[in-house]
């Protein structure tokens, strides 16, 4: 009967431990288990959902779980990082951060600071470039920042709205450069570069992706200058602002990845182990050069610290015009 009672006892503690033992493996899932989301807080169809769904194309030679892009757009990229700032910090929600995190967030629009998530990785970026009508007499930008600078606002220079980036880099331009130029905006790139081709006005900033089928040899557009810190190959005659010895302008639209702010160390590790892989992936590097994006790949805390530099340049910026106190 004892024997009986001690056979029990040790059976018991077998399957307790079994228990045990498959709650644990539980517990320490390999992460992902499942598929992760990537929130676009832009409508799809865009420049900032094109990146975002080449990006989720390549992850999946990266990851063992699909990523699935999810279009949230909304007040200016708000409603679809509110999303992402109130999800779980499990790695399953992530979302596409560019320039728009921080300019909502400086002037109010978003309730969170800019800096309130996990930074994964910067993946690409759209240079902006300064452009004037194929058949302008201006053919340096050193040029015409010196009539600008005899005869302020002779010069027209073109950007797609008050507040927008490329409004922002052209008040830097002014600030940095000492130029005069007489500034124009417009309801958007596309408006900005009818005005540009029709010589409504004599120059603009724009995206590089904007310009790029109208720059090539017997195109309706000149490039003076890219405002990248390299050379882009897609054109590769053209300056940047740095060899003309201009600093402290926005670059252009950059892409990065972000998630909830309290992510695992270990989980942000693998998703940006992932994002380096991807960046050399040849899918993404045809998706770059295809449609003129640069490769900027930045993991973590590198990231983080050139989001933060990027907060300190558009609050100045943004305070220069009003925008912000």
């Amino acid at each position: 009967m004892k024997s009986i009672r001690s056979l029990s006892l040790l059976m018991a503690m077998v399957m307790f431990l079994s228990l045990s033992l498959v709650d644990t493996t539980r517990g320490q899932e390999k992460y992902p288990s499942k598929p992760i989301h990537l929130i676009v807080p832009m409508a799809a169809g865009g420049g900032t959902d094109r990146v975002a769904r080449a990006l989720a194309e390549t992850l999946k030679n990266h990851l063992p779980q699909p990523v699935l892009v999810e279009n949230l757009p909304g007040a200016g990229s708000v409603t679809g990082m509110s999303k992402l700032h109130t999800s779980k910090p499990d790695g399953y929600t992530l979302g596409v951060a560019s320039g728009y995190v921080i300019t909502t967030a400086l002037e109010g629009i978003a309730k969170f600071p800019p800096t309130d998530f996990t930074f994964i990785a910067r993946a690409s970026a759209d240079t902006f470039t300064f452009s004037v009508p194929a058949d302008s007499k201006y053919k340096t930008l050193r040029e015409m920042i010196e009539v600008s600078k005899a005869e302020p606002d002779k010069i027209t220079l073109g950007n797609a709205g008050t507040g927008a980036l490329t409004h922002l880099a052209s008040v830097a331009l002014n600030q940095n450069a000492g130029s005069k130029f007489r500034l124009v905006a417009f309801v958007g790139g596309a408006p900005e570069l009818t005005a540009l081709l029709g010589g409504h006005i004599e120059s603009g900033v724009f995206s590089m992706s904007e310009v790029l089928g109208h720059s090539q040899p017997g195109g309706k557009v000149r490039n003076l200058a890219v405002f990248s810190e390299k050379r882009t190959p897609k054109l590769p005659e053209t300056p940047t602002l740095l060899e003309l010895g201009i600093k402290g302008i926005p670059e252009g639209p950059w892409q990065g990845i972000a998630g909830p702010k309290g992510m695992p160390e270990d989980i942000r590790n693998i998703l940006i182990e992932a994002m380096r892989k991807a960046a050399n992936d040849p899918y993404w590097k045809d998706f770059l050069e295809k449609f003129g994006y640069a490769d900027r790949f930045l993991p973590g805390k590198e990231f983080e610290a050139f989001f933060n530099s990027d907060i300190q340049m558009l609050e100045v910026l943004l305070k220069s015009i009003g925008k912000i106190k």
